[in-house]
């Protein structure tokens, strides 16, 4: 059976739930709402899902220019979908993309993100040197668009713009090059090119982003918290 391309009613959890999933070292760590903690084992970039089911990236993380082979599995990434309550776990995805680099193929990725309804998978990946690519995948019919230069995705997980984006981007201007910060719709469309930060997984502190994020109503998850708190 293949399970490369399996659509799932899943959902965003909101942060109002006392359940979380954050990485620990290597490894992704699930937390109930009694704060019973679950080692989910090697993999980063968790999203949480509805019913406790997390989505995640499977394997190593590589970096740019890193030896990966899609032919096997110690040598590539993949998109996996846990369910807490059954313990079992079913591949979301996992194919190579070209990320519009002609007679290329990636199959290593660094982050992902789901949309409020589990429709559109968002994978980056470190295609270029100096950034990386984000992949908008339509799971269901398999057409997927992209965004050269992003580095860093977030999706939008409450207020009047939930399911929008929230994305760090490499921008030539003629005065150099800059990494701003992004609001953009769900199909990748910049609406706002915010403030050059750095958002740190752990203590984020990028206060012109959080400044926005208040403005507009809306919180993202950095690392299993709430942004800004």
């Amino acid at each position: 059976m293949n399970h490369s391309l399996i659509v799932l009613p899943l959902f965003l959890a909101s942060n109002s739930m006392a359940q979380r999933v954050f990485e620990k070292g290597a490894e992704v760590v699930y937390e109930d709402a009694n704060k019973n903690q679950t080692n989910l084992g090697r993999g980063f970039s968790p999203v949480l899902m509805s019913q406790g089911k997390v989505a995640l990236i499977r394997g190593r993380l590589f970096g740019y220019g890193e030896y990966f082979d899609c032919s096997k599995r110690a040598t590539k990434n993949w998109v996996s979908v846990y369910d807490s309550v059954t313990g079992t776990e079913k591949t979301l995805f996992d194919r190579a993309l070209p990320f519009q680099r002609d007679g290329l193929m990636f199959c290593i990725f660094d982050q992902m993100q789901m949309s409020p309804d589990g429709a559109v998978l968002y994978l980056v990946s470190p295609v270029y040197a100096t950034s990386g690519s984000l992949a908008i995948i339509h799971l269901a019919h398999t057409t997927v668009t992209y965004v050269p230069g992003v580095d860093r995705i977030y999706v939008i997980e409450s207020g009047p713009h939930r399911g929008e984006l929230i994305y760090q981007r490499r921008i030539d201007e003629p005065h150099g090059v800059h990494y701003p910060f992004v609001h953009a719709r769900a199909n990748g469309q910049q609406i706002r090119v915010l403030a050059e930060e750095v958002l740190a997984d752990e203590n984020p502190q990028a206060p012109v982003l959080g400044a926005y994020l208040n403005k507009i109503g809306a919180r993202i998850s950095v690392n299993g918290r709430p942004f800004p708190r």
